[in-house]
């Protein structure tokens, strides 16, 4: 089952940023976190509120990968759908 998008918190954790997504069809929501890496692009050491910046600015395309990785099973054993830099790759280019 796919992820989508509910309004909900963005929230600052050591070396990265968690919001949570819904399962598909249930009420059940998920953990997203995405890594500072996944984040910096080319800038070079940028501050937290970039690194805010830039995930709410790249908030949909980020949901459609932590939605094709829950789809794919790639969860983390606490249930936690981790984004990081190999992840996103593919949008830098």
């Amino acid at each position: 089952m796919p992820l989508e998008h509910i309004e909900s918190e963005i929230v600052r954790e050591d070396n990265g940023f968690s919001f949570s997504m819904r399962i598909r069809g249930a009420q059940q929501t998920v953990r997203v976190f995405v890594s500072d890496d996944a984040l910096e692009g080319d800038s070079a050491l940028p501050d937290d509120e970039e690194l805010r910046t830039q995930l709410e600015t790249d908030r949909a395309a980020l949901e459609a990968v932590a939605s094709e990785k829950y789809a794919r099973g790639q969860v983390a054993a606490d249930g936690v759908v981790a984004i990081t830099l190999t992840d996103v790759v593919k949008f830098i280019d």
